[in-house]
């Protein structure tokens, strides 16, 4: 019986032996097979960029220098500039008040008008 019962199981391995074989096959021709991708498909697709190792030692090295580049570009701001910039924001502000003020001293004249207040 244990005879019988071993060669039982060399077929059971051996018909999954074949089964595996089969799957095997089965995927390498459709590996074959080119799939076809609609344009819309491909526009949705997001591809991961591979990040690239840095060289630590490089980056501190360049370090002072790319500080020095972003300083340089830097406009600083002259003194006739900046009073010119300070006045319009007052004159900005001083037309606003006063429309504002026009509007209340409007508003209230309406609901008197209408004596709603």
């Amino acid at each position: 019986m244990a005879k019988k019962k071993n060669n039982e199981l060399l077929l059971e391995n051996e018909v999954k032996i074949t089964d595996s074989e089969i799957n095997l096959e089965e995927s390498s021709k459709s590996k074959k097979q080119k799939i076809k991708i609609s344009k819309e498909t491909k526009k949705s697709i997001k591809v991961k960029k591979q990040k690239e190792k840095k060289n630590i030692k490089l980056t501190i090295k360049e370090l002072p220098i790319k500080i020095v580049k972003e300083i340089s570009k830097i406009k600083w701001s002259g003194w006739d500039n900046l009073k010119k910039k300070y006045i319009i924001v007052l004159l900005f502000m001083i037309f606003f008040a006063v429309l504002f003020f026009c509007i209340g001293l409007g508003i209230e004249a309406l609901f008197k008008l209408i004596q709603a207040y």
